[in-house]
């Protein structure tokens, strides 16, 4: 019996490789004879940069930059002849601060834009930027103004971007000279820029923002949607899945030429040949931390469970806890779904134990 065991991470808990050993060692509890295959996956966003490395012979580099709140950090990004591969959590993810320093009025993606003007010097022509695990919603404008764009104010003072200060911005300046390069912004969510489905009232609140502050933020989303449409002449306040990661899908497309959106589960998917490995399989084990109906939406669960669909493969999530009913379960062609909930005691628990209780559970073949 062929299982291939592609699982996301368990975010906060688990790599994506650890979550594959785990589920390893409890299928070896199963008296079925298996050949298993291991692919762990990402969705375009945080941890994409490990998977990479694990299937093409892409070369680290390792820059001094700065994280949300401008203190120096180190962060990774990897390159293979001309092509960059940018992770936005490397430098300007939620990981890098603790709980309490969450600030999205004052959080900047300068850090991200830091690692682009690096790779341009370098001679890069192509840069994918992989979304996901943000804890900024100033759409991109801290990675424009590191390659030399200016936000002036109505006085015509320099300001440096952050999400609070979105509705001071007055003049977009873009650099007099610049490097010109192919952007590819891998993005798996369709929410828009702003509005009730937009980056602040969906994502805000889990950055840390307060209500009034999300009333602040998507003001601020739209006036600068606002100023790149009469100022720059790009439309990007319909852009499908602009809102991705504090709305940088939709600002780097409105300020970067030759930018464009792709779904990172595609990129990925192809990078890995996952369609023909899928084919191969009598079952798929896939799983994250949290399965609920966002994972159906377009997510690597969703997509990978229409893969398996098409191919008639059995698929079997193992994630820390579920909100989906045996409904969702159908419809979506899963067969088994594996909660770590179900057997840890607390929250804090299934975090922190999830190795065990994974590599514990009893799975049906």
């Amino acid at each position: 019996m062929n299982v291939l065991i592609a699982p996301d991470k368990f975010k906060g808990s688990l790599t994506a490789d650890q979550v594959c050993n785990a589920i390893e060692v409890a299928l070896k509890n199963s008296a079925t004879t298996l050949h298993i295959t291991k692919q762990p996956l990402a969705d375009g966003g945080d941890g994409t940069l490990d998977v990479l490395l694990s299937i093409e012979n892409w070369q680290t580099h390792t820059i001094q930059t700065q994280d949300p709140l401008g203190r120096k950090v180190t962060a990774r990004y990897l390159s293979h002849n001309e092509e960059v591969f940018i992770e936005l959590a490397e430098a300007s993810g939620i990981t890098r601060l603790h709980s309490s320093e969450l600030d999205v009025m004052t959080a900047t993606t300068i850090g991200t834009g830091i690692i682009f003007k690096h790779a341009l010097d370098q001679g890069m022509k192509k840069i994918i930027l992989g979304l996901g695990g943000s804890c900024t919603t100033e759409m991109g404008l801290g990675i424009a103004y590191a390659l030399g764009f200016q936000f002036l104010d109505k006085n015509g003072d320099e300001i440096i971007p952050s999400g609070g200060k979105l509705l001071d911005i007055a003049q977009i300046n873009p650099p007099i000279t610049s490097q010109p390069f192919e952007l590819t912004i891998l993005c798996d969510i369709e929410n828009p820029l702003y509005g009730p489905q937009g980056a602040a009232y969906v994502f805000g609140p889990q950055k840390g923002a307060s209500a009034e502050q999300v009333i602040t933020l998507d003001k601020g989303l739209k006036h600068i949607s606002d100023l790149i449409k009469s100022q720059l002449s790009k439309d990007i306040s319909t852009t499908k899945g602009g809102g991705s990661a504090g709305g940088i899908a939709a600002g780097l497309m409105g300020l970067i030429p030759n930018t464009k959106l792709m779904s990172g589960f595609d990129y990925l998917s192809h990078k890995l040949n996952l369609s023909n490995k899928v084919q191969q399989a009598d079952l798929v084990i896939s799983g994250e931390g949290k399965l609920d109906q966002t994972s159906l939406n377009g997510k690597l669960i969703g997509r990978l469970s229409i893969l398996c669909k098409q191919n008639n493969v059995p698929l079997d999530i193992i994630c820390g806890i579920s909100s989906l009913d045996q409904e969702d379960q159908q419809k979506h062609a899963i067969r088994n779904i594996y909660q770590v909930a179900n057997e840890a005691k607390t929250q804090e628990d299934a975090i922190k134990h999830a190795l065990q209780y994974i590599e514990s559970m009893e799975i049906k073949m």
